[in-house]
């Protein structure tokens, strides 16, 4: 009977230990879904400011400001809030739900795992890659289901499906990849949750999930399109607003860039700490032989 990789199972067992856990119903896919209603409520259906850019393509810069469109293929109708708060809640939620995950690498660490696992044939790689993969997965499955609730329960039409889902996986890819570093460079539960404290609201705050990305000014709007929930929520609003897979190309293989370099980094990472669990562990043998 053929066994599945190690990575595979390292997969599924994150994704059984989410599926189980109250959190991911109740804070990382029903809060969205209160939170879009909530802020969609206080804005109405009023157009979301844009910012003009400096030109469109197909469209002279001056019309383009008259128009103020943005730099898509197909000129559309402006967003409404609700269509905006639910991007911006979806790409915000899923760094936490990335983070819920981080805590099994922490349990793994005390719980002597890591050791066992550095003591193994199984490579340090493989470890990393079925992290990465459950956290890629769970991320790309809530963001999924805010997307079906924001569609049944208040209308929002997602636009060229295919361009939405490349950017849910690349996104998914990216935030896993920088939490899996978190996870593995923290020694404890505590060291984690003071890790994503100013992740999570440091990159809603700039990257236009608190604050509409339209109101920031031009400083911090260009850091908004340079971090990844940034880059992602501008590629789902371009999808929204009439664009296609040319119009959200960059934004997608700057998320698949920032995907390898920290799972790079992760690998590194856990290599190191590998070092550090494999001494602690034969010191803890040496003190129990020592004792008997």
């Amino acid at each position: 009977m053929l066994r599945s990789p190690p990575f595979i199972r390292l997969l599924l067992l994150d994704i059984r230990l989410l599926a189980r856990s109250k959190i991911f119903y109740y804070k990382l896919i029903l809060l969205p879904l209160v939170l879009v209603f909530i802020l969609g409520s206080m804005f109405g259906d009023g157009a979301v400011q844009q910012a003009a850019p400096a030109a469109a393509p197909g469209i002279p810069a001056s019309l383009a400001a008259v128009l103020n469109v943005e730099q898509v293929a197909v000129v559309a109708g402006p967003l409404n809030a609700v269509q905006y708060e639910s991007v911006a809640m979806m790409v915000m939620f899923s760094i936490l739900t990335a983070f819920e995950l981080a805590h099994s690498i922490v349990d793994d660490r005390l719980k002597g795992t890591l050791g066992r696992i550095r003591s193994s044939p199984l490579p340090v790689w493989e470890y990393s890659l079925g992290k990465l993969l459950g956290m890629t997965l769970a991320v790309c499955v809530q963001m999924t289901v805010v997307m079906a609730g924001a569609r049944l329960l208040f209308g929002v039409h997602w636009n060229h499906v295919p361009g939405v889902l490349l950017v849910t996986l690349a996104y998914g890819l990216a935030i896993g990849a920088i939490v899996l570093c978190c996870g593995l460079a923290a020694g404890s539960h505590s060291a984690i949750s003071s890790m994503s404290t100013p992740i999570l609201y440091g990159f809603s705050f700039l990257g236009g999930s608190f604050i509409s990305k339209y109101s920031l000014p031009d400083g911090l709007r260009r850091i908004q399109e340079l971090l990844p929930n940034g880059k992602a929520l501008n590629a789902y609003l371009a999808l929204q607003r009439g664009g296609g897979l040319r119009d959200i190309r960059g934004d997608v293989l700057t998320l698949v860039a920032l995907s390898l370099v920290f799972f790079t980094a992760a690998f590194f990472i856990s290599q190191k700490q590998g070092g550090y669990i494999h001494a602690a562990a034969v010191h803890n043998r040496q003190t129990n032989q020592a004792d008997v």
